[in-house]
């Protein structure tokens, strides 16, 4: 039997109400009439022609929609705004006296038509482009009484695509869409086109218009002034003039767009900060210049009173002309804690990142996943201090490179704690097209957002109902046995396939959904629309688990090199790149054959070359002229650490090379978190022409990293070009 959503339940139970159901359509037949308030807005009539449009959908009829005061035949089906006293709400009345479709104001009136045509005639609103509307020569809808209104008051996924939008507001979400939608969304949450994005710094003040004559409005990094950009370099924020700029620039934004409700002021994505003086003594006077464990290197300098010091100098500028108007702020990374003296003023809105440190294979509010312990322990503050602010969640990962990822209910889970701590603002970094991938997960949280007391697994059955109809047996077992994959590890994961995914799944459960969605694609076989959906389903399972064998071959591999398993790994990605070339894991998987012909583990290097007849690569895998360090390793497989190593690398003439780094402390971390690097020098430096030559270098044993018997080795970083083409070792008695 399909289970219920609340909703559909609600309405299941007024069926026992003094009245007849209410006949829409009859056997083909126009029994009703669409009537919208005289001078209804767009967004009203559109939500009236949304009606009618699904009912000739359902019926093959065609009702007729007309203003008020206009003839009228058959049952009167009114459609416009009513008096609430909650934002949004839903108000759906069926009764004797014919039917209500309202709302708080347009847009609660666009999202009744949606709530009316899905609890009272069955449609479904499922995925991008995938709907299920029923079909019936007769129309008639049960009497009901069904007033409701969302829980979160900001419900936003990534939706700047017209298809993304029109799913987006028909599934009860209201942002982020764009100025173009104003007339028919009743006046939505969107960004403006200007700064379409939370990374917002470089997009106020974009270098190439303010560089040249306000250097000093960029960040002093390393003893230069430096262009902002999206990623790791900043604004000086206490530079005279910055604020006012930066400020007049979103005021003209809000004067250009009277729509337009909110718009982020963030940092740039990454680090690059300021290191003047002036800043470096904020940073002192308001957080005495302590450090932080948030972010993806571990022990940083804590930036967040910083940037909500900045975000007020800029908030307070702009409510003087625009009161209303709503900054939204990242707390990210290095600026994820609360900040420790600075309050966020009330148009400045926090956008807290669950990001760094993050478990998505257990809820934020488990205590037994570490990540999310320490998340929540700065999640819990903020949201005593500031309860508007706005939750960034991760919904899908681009990096988890499409594989099996069960986080429905880790992600259900998470909307109700936030709901709990006060927190009513949401938004979903997410792809949306990824529906086949992740299944129900995009449709529970937008049910859950408007109503968090709903029973996830009962949405997630109503939606396999509808989505695979004759196979939704077979494929509820299917998405089962893949969250089952996971469970039976307990194995936390996040954002890095390749350090996460080895022993991650179960290879029992991945072989029982193989099992599961093969039985379905036979239950479809007569659903031409059932099957496509299935099969889409299967090809991406398909392409997941040759690539979860190829990221357990090529651990297998890194931990002990041999031929054999290097085919292997080439072998399952070879399968998986046929089926869908994604290109976020090539980097790695390049890296892995690269390896073979190198001679070395390696990692951070470029693409391969052609120089001088010979493959090659780069040290900097970035790319020239972007000011990112473009740092390369390789790692040497030891016996001991007795013994010196001799170290032959062929490396084009003319590179930047004048020595290598050795790991010395063994631990692997960058400079700024106190990991020991020791140059080595070559015996003869490099020719300086176009040729090959091979540098030799001799490393004592006092360089090696105690008891390690695998040696980590950098070159390159600050934007050097270096080109290698082959690197061999061995171990010596001495350094002689």
């Amino acid at each position: 039997m399909r289970m219920m959503t609340a909703a559909i339940i609600l309405a299941s139970a007024l069926l026992s109400l003094p009245c007849s159901a209410v006949v829409l359509v009859r056997d083909g037949q126009p029994e009703a009439t669409i009537v919208v308030p005289a001078g209804a807005s767009a967004t009203v009539e559109f939500a009236a022609a949304e009606l009618a449009r699904y009912i000739e959908l359902i019926s093959g009829v065609a009702l007729p929609v007309v203003a008020e005061g206009e003839a009228v035949e058959g049952v009167v089906v009114q459609v416009g705004p009513v008096e609430t006293d909650q934002s949004e709400a839903i108000v759906l009345h069926v009764g004797d006296d014919g039917v209500r479709i309202g709302g708080d104001g347009d847009r609660g009136t666009l999202f009744a038509v949606y709530r009316f045509l899905e609890v009272a005639l069955g449609c479904r609103w499922l995925a991008l482009d995938q709907e299920f509307v029923p079909t019936s020569a007769t129309v008639d809808v049960p009497p009901m009484d069904l007033t409701t209104a969302p829980a979160f008051d900001m419900r936003t996924f990534v939706a700047r695509q017209t298809e993304k939008r029109v799913w987006g507001m028909k599934i009860g979400m209201n942002g982020f869409f764009t100025a173009e939608d104003v007339e028919t969304t009743g006046g939505g949450y969107y960004l403006p086109a200007e700064v379409p994005m939370c990374h917002a710094y470089h997009l106020v003040i974009p270098a190439e218009e303010y560089f040249d004559d306000h250097p000093e409005w960029f960040p002093l990094v390393g003893g230069q002034r430096k262009p902002g950009a999206l990623h790791a370099s900043q604004l000086c924020v206490t530079a005279n003039g910055l604020a006012d700029e930066f400020a007049r620039r979103v005021i003209e934004m809000f004067d250009v767009d009277p729509d337009l409700k909110v718009m982020s002021i963030s940092p740039n994505d990454g680090y690059g900060w300021c290191e003047c003086e002036e800043c470096s003594a904020l940073d002192e006077r308001l957080c005495g210049s302590r450090t932080t464990q948030q972010g993806l290197s571990g022990e940083r300098a804590f930036r967040g009173d910083r940037v909500f010091w900045f975000a007020n100098e800029v908030a307070g500028r702009v409510a003087k002309v625009h009161p209303d108007k709503l900054l939204l702020v990242l707390a990210y990374v290095n600026y994820a804690e609360r900040p420790d003296t600075i309050v966020p003023a009330s148009n400045v809105v926090p956008w807290l990142c669950h990001y760094a440190p993050a478990d998505y294979s257990r809820p934020i509010a488990d205590p037994t996943s570490e990540p999310n312990a320490q998340f929540n322990s700065l999640l819990v503050p903020w949201a005593e201090s500031a309860p508007h602010l706005l939750f960034y969640a991760y919904v899908s990962k681009s990096m988890w490179w499409r594989l099996p990822r069960p986080v429905m209910h880790t992600f259900a889970a998470d909307v109700k704690h936030l709901h709990d701590l006060g927190i009513r603002r949401y938004y979903c970094q997410s792809t949306l097209y990824d529906w086949p991938l992740d299944g129900p997960l995009y449709y529970v949280i937008a049910k859950l957002l408007w109503d968090p007391s709903q029973d996830p697994d009962a949405i997630a059955a109503d939606w396999v109902q509808h989505m695979f109809g004759p196979a939704a047996a077979d494929m509820s077992t299917f998405y089962a046995a893949v969250e089952d994959s996971i469970r039976e590890s307990g194995q936390s994961f996040s954002d890095n396939p390749p350090r996460h995914v080895p022993g991650l799944y179960s290879p029992e459960d991945l072989a029982r959904a193989k099992g599961h969605i093969e039985a379905a694609l036979i239950s479809a076989a007569d659903d031409e629309v059932a099957l496509e959906r299935v099969q889409q389903v299967e090809e991406i399972f398909r392409y997941g688990r040759h690539m979860i064998a190829a990221l357990e071959a090529a651990d297998e591999f890194q931990q002990q090199p041999s031929m054999e398993l290097l085919a292997d790994v080439r072998e399952q990605y070879d399968i998986a790149w046929e089926i869908y070339p994604y290109r976020y894991s090539k980097r790695f998987f390049d890296g892995i054959k690269m390896s073979a012909q190198l001679g070395v583990l390696t990692s951070g290097f470029g693409d391969a070359e052609e120089k001088g007849e010979r493959t090659c690569w780069n040290s900097d895998e970035t790319g020239v002229g972007d000011n990112r360090s473009g740092w390369a390793t390789f790692h040497l497989e030891l016996e001991d650490t007795e013994r010196a190593v001799r170290l032959e690398m062929d490396v084009w003439g003319t590179s930047e090379l004048s020595s290598i780094v050795i790991n010395t402390g063994g631990e692997r971390k960058g400079y700024d978190a106190g990991g020991i690097w020791t140059p080595v020098k070559p015996t003869e430096p490099l020719s300086g022409e176009e040729q090959w030559d091979t540098l030799v270098f001799t490393i004592p044993v006092d360089l090696l990293a105690p008891e390690k018997t695998t040696q980590t080795i950098g070159f390159g970083g600050s934007d050097s070009q270096v080109w290698v083409a082959r690197i061999r070792y061995e171990q010596i008695e001495d350094a002689e």
